[in-house]
């Protein structure tokens, strides 16, 4: 698929066009940044690096880089339990590469780069084995089809969430395919909260004296914006970014924000 590199107005058409209501139901719910999802009444809003594994592995790297402990299966049943059981675990891989997790570009960058994501083989592999799993015992891996075309990164504030895919109709009459990774920023930090408070809660972090649970959303905060710009540096470089900042009425201002 040919990238398209949308400017402004292109993004404008796009959100306008693409824009829908968070379901307050499935709001902790995610998929992964990547632009390949099919336009579905059922798609998370929530877009994250490497849906549910990344967010196993951004715990681990999390600790790492803030020096406290974590016990990886208490983790990951904290997990579980803010995105309400297994069933809801949210993962994909693509048709050019069947097999779990074999599909997911942030997955396969972690895999590379291990130092620059701040983990160990051993707990991507915990991450694998635990995707593994949850599709034995029912979650549904989703395969995404097609080549990627994604021509700009876009973080979303607010309560609306963005379909990443559009038909885009040029002015000359052409109509062309285009897609956008996307990050939704309000529903990632939302999520994050919760999953600090559960991890505490179920002692599956041991932090340091005068660290609480702020202290521990903050931490995964900002290690969730270390770890997708890493990503985005690997797979949108060049790219331009925007903000998409939505008010309670779905009207939108859109921000740019330079080039990946």
């Amino acid at each position: 698929m040919q990238k398209f590199i949308l400017d402004q107005t292109n993004l404008s058409q796009l959100v306008f066009d693409n824009k829908y209501v968070v379901d307050s139901k499935t709001n902790f719910l995610s998929r992964c940044i990547d632009g390949r999802y099919k336009q579905v009444e059922s798609l998370p809003a929530l877009a994250f690096p490497g849906a549910d594994p990344g967010e196993l592995a951004l715990i681990f790297a999390t600790a790492r880089g803030y020096g406290f402990t974590v016990d990886p299966e208490k983790a990951y049943q904290a997990l579980i339990e803010v995105i309400g059981g297994e069933k809801n675990f949210q993962l994909h891989t693509d048709s050019h590469n069947p097999g779990i997790l074999s599909g997911c570009g942030h997955v396969k960058q972690m895999t590379l780069g291990l130092i620059d994501y701040q983990l160990t083989e051993d707990e991507l592999n915990f991450v694998k084995e635990k995707s593994a799993q949850v599709v034995k015992n029912g979650a549904v891996e989703i395969i995404l089809h097609g080549e990627h075309g994604e021509g700009a990164v876009v973080y979303i504030r607010g309560n609306y969430g963005i379909y990443p895919q559009y038909l885009l109709k040029l002015e000359d009459g052409r109509e062309i395919n285009v897609q956008i990774f996307i990050y939704h920023t309000t529903l990632v930090d939302a999520r994050h909260r919760k999953l600090a408070n559960v991890l505490l809660k179920n002692k599956a972090v041991k932090l340091s004296d005068g660290c609480d649970e702020e202290w521990l959303y903050d931490a995964l905060s900002d290690t969730a914006e270390i770890q997708t710009l890493e990503t985005a540096k690997r797979l949108a470089k060049g790219l331009p970014i925007f903000q998409v900042e939505f008010d309670e009425e779905g009207m939108f201002k859109i921000k740019d924000m330079g080039t990946v």
